[in-house]
């Protein structure tokens, strides 16, 4: 399992760190937190950790792990939309991530719901300043 974890992580943080942010925000175009929280709490909580969310899942990666660096180096709400977004459009090659688990609004959704919830315990240092 952690052969699968550790590359899933990697390539999360990869596109957080290289910037990968669009012109979609949490709440913006149309996004709906709520039911994009409820929708990865049926669908995806039973694979991901998730703190907001209360989900425990030991398939894929710990969300809040996952995000946690990056909220750590002040990248914001944008660059994690876009990451939770394309991680839910591809499937993992070992089936793990399945295909098409949402696309359309429901996706914008769930990733919303993830850019906003996802490593928040782990803010960035001048967000206090």
């Amino acid at each position: 399992m952690l052969r699968r974890v550790v590359p899933a992580l990697f390539a999360v943080l990869a596109l957080i760190v290289a910037g990968c942010g669009g012109e979609s925000t949490t709440g913006r175009g149309g996004a709906d937190v709520a039911k994009g929280k409820e929708l990865f709490v049926s669908g995806c909580g039973s694979c991901h950790v998730l703190a907001d969310a209360g989900t425990q899942g030991k398939v894929g990666p710990n969300l809040d792990d996952a995000f946690g660096f990056g909220r750590e180096q002040c990248f914001d709400d944008s660059s994690f939309f876009s990451v939770a977004l394309a991680q839910i459009a591809i499937p993992s090659r070992d089936g793990a991530m399945p295909a098409d688990i949402y696309d359309g609004q429901d996706a914008v959704d769930v990733a919303a719901y993830v850019a906003g919830a996802a490593g928040i315990d782990r803010p960035c240092p001048t967000a206090n300043e």
